[in-house]
């Protein structure tokens, strides 16, 4: 009877022991790689890669990253990376993956230049969602449609120009851009609601009517210049605001 208890008790401390040992070897184990992860060199970083940017400059994108080489790769917060370059007016959004031991990939979507409106002697550039990308001075050639008959009013980088109720404007800037048409626009003119006007780079003037159905007129019109280049014929005037029926005046 004795002898039992004595084994129990022996077993136990045997156990405890074991316990004991399995722990400080964890803990052992567990320093070492909290040492080698953070206290060596191994997971610094020592390389920055930057995709998908065009517009930006890599130099640019890394800055606004606020990563530094020869920073812990564990240590860098990528949340508060990506809200500081999303802080660019050209991003669209960004994606930031580790590629251990000590590379950080940097991923961005750019917004796109689709039209510039005339302002106060500058260029305010705008994307499709009229979101303000720059203002630059006026000088030299303009390669984008000029938009007029917005309400301006102190404009600032990454402002959005468009309300709740310009869902007809930013259709056509969008599908506009999408179709490729807004390539061939030289002036929009939103003035009026019943009747936006347009401009072509080949002097053709477009009577577009009001900001409805605008999916459908744009594909309309793109059926309509494709004819007109195929008869090569010398339009003035293209009128999609008289009834479902386009007039199209042709030069004498």
């Amino acid at each position: 009877m004795d002898s039992n208890r004595r084994y129990k008790k022996r077993r136990k401390r045997e156990k405890r022991r074991k316990r004991i040992l399995n722990f400080i070897l964890l803990l052992f184990i567990f320093i070492l790689i909290y040492l080698f992860a953070f206290k060596t060199d191994f997971f610094t970083i020592k390389k920055i890669e930057i995709v998908g940017n065009k517009k930006l400059s890599k130099d640019t994108i890394s800055k606004a990253s606020i990563f530094l080489k020869g920073e812990n790769i564990f240590k860098i917060n990528k949340e508060h990376c990506q809200d500081s370059i999303n802080n660019l007016s050209y991003i669209r959004d960004v994606k930031i993956r580790r590629k251990l031991p000590s590379t950080i990939i940097i991923e961005v979507e750019e917004r796109e230049e689709v039209a510039v409106i005339p302002y106060i002697g500058a260029f305010v550039f705008i994307d499709e969602e009229g979101c303000i990308l720059n203002i630059e001075e006026k000088k030299g050639e303009i390669n984008f449609p000029q938009i007029f008959g917005l309400d301006l009013v102190n404009l600032e980088i990454g402002d959005f120009l468009f309300n709740n109720g310009d869902e007809g404007k930013l259709d056509f800037l969008k599908i506009g851009k999408d179709s490729k048409l807004l390539k061939q626009m030289k002036y929009i003119n939103f003035s009026k609601k019943e009747n936006t006007m347009i401009e072509l780079n080949n002097g053709t003037k477009i009577a577009f009517g009001p900001l409805d159905n605008v999916e459908y007129k744009l594909s309309f019109l793109s059926e309509i210049l494709k004819d007109i280049e195929k008869k090569e014929l010398k339009v003035k005037q293209i009128l999609m605001n008289k009834g479902d029926n386009p007039t199209i005046v042709v030069d004498d």
